[in-house]
């Protein structure tokens, strides 16, 4: 198998992308460290992991960024988290699901703890935007990625979801 990488700046530090024969597997947010240079030097790039990358860059400095037309492998995680991850990139810019919602469209209802689990697994975050699904309350709740929900409430406003303190205001 083919491996290759891009990195990208944001004011967080630098993020990565990396694409396999398959499409974009794993992204891995901003980190403050030089990590992610370190794993991957000598890692060549590609078409696909500059073009995301770039996406990646924009977004990070607030410009809105569909990508949807991202070729995405999704082969290391189960066919039912599979099926949660894809439903979770279909969740429009700027707008955010309740863990119930989300089983409720998997056909699983009640099984709001097994979707946290598809989610803490995400290999494509932003992509799979992940920090776009919320308590029925509207509490921002588990999300495993560097800076944890400081970066999800982040995330949150970049993408101007109005918020009510600390919860998301949710529409009905």
């Amino acid at each position: 198998m083919n491996c290759y990488a891009s990195l990208f700046e944001t004011g967080f530090g630098v993020g990565a992308v990396q694409t396999g024969d398959h499409g974009v597997c794993r992204v891995h947010l901003p980190v403050s460290d030089d990590s992610y240079q370190r794993e991957f030097r000598g890692v060549p790039s590609s078409e696909l992991t500059q073009r995301v990358a770039e996406m990646l860059k924009r977004y990070f400095k607030g410009e809105r960024q569909v990508f949807d037309d991202i070729l995405c492998d999704l082969s290391s995680v189960t066919p039912f988290r599979k099926r949660i991850l894809e439903l979770i990139r279909a969740i429009p810019f700027g707008k955010v699901w309740t863990y119930g919602q989300v089983a409720a469209l998997a056909g699983a209802p009640g099984a709001a703890r097994a979707i946290g689990g598809a989610m803490a697994c995400n290999p494509l975050p932003i992509i799979i935007p992940c920090h776009r699904v919320v308590a029925g309350d509207g509490r921002l709740t588990g999300y495993t990625a560097p800076g944890g929900l400081s970066c999800k409430e982040y995330l949150l406003r970049l993408e101007d979801v109005e918020f009510k303190g600390q919860r998301i205001f949710l529409k009905k």
